[in-house]
């Protein structure tokens, strides 16, 4: 069966915007002044520890090396987007934990011993789109706990309505177009209904469907960075990038998320010192206690 050539068009569209590139940056001396990232902003070194740059590891210079990004769950373990790294191997990706400022940083980088892709990743329809980078050494870096679906604030699983932070150095926008940044920048996006990620592809429970018809988005290079949101007092890791339609502010299309709660037994599978958020309840014991000190004050 022969797919027209309209239908082609759309799908090749759709899988385009935020999916990894090769050696997507260009030279720093062609970064315009001014800074505007699809409405959001420039991050304050130091926010987001635990956010790590994926890496060319032939290519020296780090602001070009950077084409994925992901986050540190465990002191050996980052956990990022299938489709960053489906083509990879150890030996042409290393990582940079903590980074703010591509150009400037100076934490070093450290190599992957293994990569461990979900085993039901689609890279037709792009679902399943998880994976984990094992480290050849550990970073001393602060990991970023996971959203496990549950919450002691009862947190509602799917997220619907809560605002989430997404965060990379992917393509961003200024007063003169469209361009990299060095340091790392964030924009606020809303989780919203999934009939609005109305794609060609099928959407699924285990992906988001977060941010707005203009103005903001992740874009190229922000592959496989978080979206997090504060649950329990703290953040989280709720979701990381996958795709969308593209980066234009008035393109009207959402952006799809990888769900992170719907990985838990994917990431304990090989990580099992996660920290993931869980249930809260009061202690029975807090009620028995509470019980007996007002039947000694009625007893005075």
């Amino acid at each position: 069966m022969r797919i027209i050539p309209l239908l082609l068009f759309i799908l090749l569209l759709c899988t385009q915007p935020v999916l990894a590139e090769e050696d997507i940056h260009p030279s720093s001396d062609t970064l315009p002044p001014t800074i505007k990232i699809l409405g959001g902003i420039e991050s304050k070194q130091g926010d987001w520890p635990w956010m790590t740059a994926i890496l060319r590891s032939t290519v020296t210079n780090m602001y070009q090396a950077q084409f994925c990004a992901g986050v540190l769950i465990d002191k050996n373990w980052v956990l990022t987007a299938a489709h960053c790294v489906e083509d990879e191997s150890t030996s042409t990706i290393n990582v940079a934990v903590g980074v703010f400022d591509l150009n400037t940083f100076s934490g070093g980088r450290i190599s992957v011993s293994s990569i461990r892709i979900h085993p039901d990743y689609d890279t037709n329809n792009i679902q399943n789109d998880i994976a984990l980078l094992q480290l050849s050494s550990p970073s001393s870096q602060q990991i970023i706990s996971l959203f496990s679906g549950k919450s002691t604030e009862n947190v509602p699983p799917s997220l619907l309505g809560r605002m989430l932070t997404a965060m990379g150095w992917g393509e961003a926008d200024s007063n003169t177009g469209l361009y990299f940044p060095e340091k790392l920048r964030q924009v606020n996006l809303p989780v919203v209904d999934n009939r609005f990620c109305d794609y060609p592809l099928p959407f699924t429970s285990s992906q988001l469907c977060a941010g707005y018809t203009t103005g903001k988005d992740a874009c190229r290079g922000d592959s496989g960075g978080p979206v997090v949101h504060q649950i329990d007092g703290v953040w989280v890791h709720t979701g990381l990038v996958s795709y969308g339609v593209s980066c234009d502010k008035s393109d009207g299309w959402y952006g799809v998320y990888t769900r992170t709660s719907a990985f838990v037994d994917f990431i304990k599978q090989y990580v099992p010192n996660a920290q993931f958020t869980s249930a809260g309840s009061t202690p029975e014991g807090t009620k028995t206690a509470l019980s007996w000190l007002q039947l000694l004050l009625l007893s005075n």
